[in-house]
């Protein structure tokens, strides 16, 4: 066996080996000059996806912080639409009190002015009273000089008296006969009525008494209220075939509505100040008309009498 020794690399070879070498290193420096721009790529790519997630977290927490945000706003909403209905209420109800207050005050301000009034009228009423108890004893203490001055003169008087007995007879005479003529009946108001005149002459015959005054009245249904003495009349209807009339009586304020009444029968009223009752007849009961007489009494009451009843 030889050995051949190894021929001694000459000048071609030895670039060619040198530039294998120096390819080797440049590919060697290369992948090292690589290796930071790889490390930081999958640095940025891993932190981009960090920044991905953690910006979708984000978007998702500000989604549910928004959808909460939204439901919250929807209640208080409800909660002010509540508030506000309850609050008109309020101001109704208010309005209302109010109202019912103004109201009140203004009852009590009529109260209180009625109560006034009432007091005012008591006070007057007590002070007539004392003026009535005063005009009372003064009459009284009159009649106690009358009284004693009659005694006195009845001597005097006594010569007199068969002439007063002899008109007396006379007046009874005639009084009598007047009496025959006329007629006394019930009212309407149940009370003894005054004698009736059914004539002319009649009526003259209880003017002559003197003791009432007697004014006639010719009432027609179309006129209207016709002032007769100290009453007024306004005739209402009148039923000729049944001889009734219904007739409105006015006096001291009041009206009072006489029904169904008929001829001759004495319609009775009291008015203030008497004490006996002012009646009407009616004499005639014509188609929308009547006919009759007022009989209202002379002699008014006393101060005395009247602020007792």
């Amino acid at each position: 066996m030889s050995i051949t020794p190894s021929p001694v690399p000459g000048p071609e070879s030895q670039p060619a080996a040198e530039s294998a070498a120096q390819s080797a290193g440049a590919r060697s420096e290369t992948k090292s000059s690589n290796t930071p721009i790889i490390v930081l790529a999958i640095v940025m790519v891993l932190g981009l996806g960090g920044l991905f997630l953690y910006s979708k977290s984000l978007s998702d927490r500000l989604e549910q912080a928004q959808l909460s945000l939204q439901a919250s706003l929807a209640s208080q909403g409800q909660s002010l639409q509540q508030i506000a209905l309850r609050l008109d209420q309020t101001d109704t109800r208010q309005s209302e009190l109010q109202g019912e207050v103004g109201a009140t005050k203004e009852t009590l301000g009529s109260t209180r002015a009625e109560l006034q009034k009432t007091r005012q009228s008591a006070a007057e009423l007590a002070k007539e009273q004392q003026a009535a108890k005063q005009e009372l004893a003064s009459q009284l203490s009159q009649l106690a000089e009358v009284q004693q001055d009659t005694r006195g003169n009845l001597g005097d008087l006594s010569s007199d008296v068969l002439g007063v007995k002899g008109e007396v007879k006379t007046t009874q005479s005639e009084l009598e006969k007047t009496r025959s003529e006329l007629q006394r009946v019930i009212g309407d108001l149940g009370a003894q009525s005054d004698l009736i005149a059914h004539t002319r002459g009649d009526l003259e015959s209880l003017r002559a008494r003197g003791d009432r005054d007697y004014v006639e009245f010719d009432l027609l249904k179309s006129a209207k209220r016709q002032k007769v003495g100290t009453l007024q009349l306004e005739l209402r209807n009148t039923d000729v075939k049944r001889q009734k009339y219904t007739v409105n009586l006015i006096a001291d304020d009041r009206t009072i509505e006489k029904k169904d009444k008929t001829v001759f029968e004495p319609v009775q009223f009291y008015q203030i100040g008497y004490r006996q009752a002012t009646e009407i007849v009616v004499q005639q009961i014509l188609k929308d008309r009547i006919v009759g007489y007022v009989s209202a009494p002379k002699v008014r009451d006393t101060p005395t009498t009247a602020a007792a009843r």
